[in-house]
């Protein structure tokens, strides 16, 4: 390391690892460790949550998981601490990554969307965009296309609209969608994807861009029940030559595999997988499990009984390395894996992971109760329409502001999570359900509930909030924790969700500045 960098700033230190992160990967470690051993002499907390959190980033790509996680854990509860709230971004996007990594998709998702909610807080674009890629990523290796197609272009279009240069990302997440649509054989939203994949690369063309384009290209000529597909292969094979990024090379070529594998077309299916093979040493173990499959498919439908089981056994001695288990002997293993590999128990898992998946894109994860996410689906359901009455109450906690400024965000997520415990309870599948809508708002929908049923939970759980007798120093109107609502409610006509949103949140401040005029009579 030049002697110089070490008289660089603390600021000058992360512009530069963050200018070269993971372009090199020697440097960035020891810019990081510099970056830290300064934090640490000046107590500059910031920095050294930076160091740590590019540290765990480091490992990360290194494959050193555990030593990942050490460092993730350590920027995490400092940045938690003290509200670092992009940094916070970037940790819980390296916690999803880390997680996928080591196979817990649940787990990744879930830090995905934590890592979505503190990158809208700071308004980080690119970070949000990056967030809306990993989390439909999660969804595409579930085999949920629709949501993972929701949120690749919800990427695309952030992408899009941003002043700098995202002509590679916007191909990869294009190649992304159009992969999806091929799969749910979607044939116009493909055709219409791979014409704005042509007009990106006469605009923004990068290395990589043409193959991607080309396996877009594939995917709708075949959706198209075009047979001739010799000329795009070879295009395809002729250009995979000339990228230099191997994994990028890997994946593409991974997917074309199994279009070539559906359609029976040994010829290119094993050109292909001899490439895959030779790659595949610079690739994740995860990918060669992947790999392993589709040589097995390749021998389900051309090879030998004795070339079907060497490979049944070789993607068993994978699953050992990856999930530790002990192997009993091998012909149970073999069985076992067969057995599994071949029933329906594998769709069965995949289904109860996507029910999971479904759930946690429901829920608000601080305090569990539905997201907002989930309260725009459930408005916008024309079911709504066909109800005799649909009641909207508006939620607030009193004071909230300055609950936190007094006494932390960590105790203002505390008191986050108690009010949503206090809404489980009055939570009445297709009756009544609580949302949270944003900080510390929250709202309810009411299905066929009189006004008094409706006015009945409201004050209940007003009560139960304040029989919790939470402190609030800065509350003007009281001592302790308190809530705040306001409702409407439409019986016998067409339901205007929008509308009793609005008449709910009026009554809701008409309530609050009440109870402020009535305080300051009484003193």
């Amino acid at each position: 390391m030049d002697k110089y960098i070490e008289n660089w700033s603390l600021k000058e230190l992360q512009e530069e690892i963050i200018k070269i992160r993971l372009i090199d990967l020697k440097k960035q470690y020891e810019l990081c460790m510099i970056l830290s051993e300064k934090a640490k002499l000046t107590n500059d907390l910031y920095a050294l949550a930076f160091s740590y959190t590019f540290i765990s980033d480091f490992y990360l790509a290194s494959k050193k998981n555990k030593k990942c996680f050490i460092y993730l854990e350590r920027a995490r509860k400092l940045c938690e601490s003290k509200h670092y709230i992009e940094l916070l971004a970037r940790i819980y996007n390296f916690y999803g990554m880390y997680y996928n990594a080591n196979y817990e998709e649940i787990k990744a998702l879930e830090y995905y969307l934590k890592s979505l909610d503190a990158s809208e807080e700071c308004q980080n674009q690119m970070l949000i965009s990056s967030a809306y890629n990993n989390i439909a990523t999660c969804f595409d290796m579930k085999c949920n296309y629709l949501e993972a197609i929701y949120y690749y272009d919800k990427c695309y279009h952030l992408l899009d609209n941003m002043n700098m240069n995202t002509g590679y990302s916007k191909a990869v997440v294009l190649s992304n969608l159009c992969n999806c649509e091929y799969k749910l054989k979607q044939k116009e939203k493909l055709h219409e994807h791979l014409k704005l994949f042509e007009r990106l690369k006469e605009n923004e063309f990068v290395e990589g861009m043409q193959l991607l384009y080309l396996f877009c290209k594939l995917m709708n000529i075949h959706s198209q029940n075009n047979t001739s597909l010799n000329t795009i292969m070879d295009e395809i094979l002729n250009e995979q030559k000339k990228v230099e990024n191997r994994l990028l090379v890997y994946q593409v070529l991974k997917n074309i595999c199994s279009i070539m594998l559906e359609i029976n077309n040994q010829k290119y299916s094993n050109k292909i997988l001899n490439i895959l093979n030779e790659i595949q040493d610079d690739a994740e173990i995860k990918s060669k499990r992947e790999l392993q499959k589709l040589i097995i498919s390749y021998y389900e439908k051309f090879g030998t009984q004795e070339e079907l089981l060497k490979a049944y056994q070789e993607f068993y001695n994978i699953i050992l390395t990856i999930e530790d288990i002990d192997m009993v002997d091998n012909s149970g293993g073999l069985s076992a894996t067969i057995e599994l590999y071949r029933t329906k128990e594998r769709q069965v898992s995949l289904e109860k992971e996507n029910e999971q998946l479904e759930k946690l894109m429901n829920t608000d994860d601080l305090t569990q109760v539905f997201n907002r996410r989930c309260f725009n689906n459930d408005i916008i359901n024309q079911t709504l329409q066909n109800k005799s009455s649909v009641a909207v109450a508006m939620i607030d906690i009193d004071y909230f502001k300055q609950y936190n400024d007094i006494y932390g965000h960590q105790m203002g997520d505390q008191a986050l999570i108690e009010v949503g415990k206090c809404m489980h309870k009055y939570n009445r599948e297709g009756i009544v359900r609580f949302y949270r809508y944003g900080g510390d708002e929250f709202t309810v929908i009411f299905i066929d509930q009189s006004e008094e049923n409706v006015c009945e939970i409201m004050d209940s759980l007003i009560n139960d909030i304040k029989f919790k007798e939470i402190p609030h120093k800065g509350s003007k109107t009281d001592c302790i924790l308190t809530l705040s609502y306001g409702y409407a409610i439409c019986t016998g006509q067409k339901i205007d969700i929008q509308a009793l949103i609005k008449q709910a949140d009026e009554q809701l401040y008409q309530h609050k500045k009440l109870r402020r005029l009535v305080t300051l009579n009484k003193k």
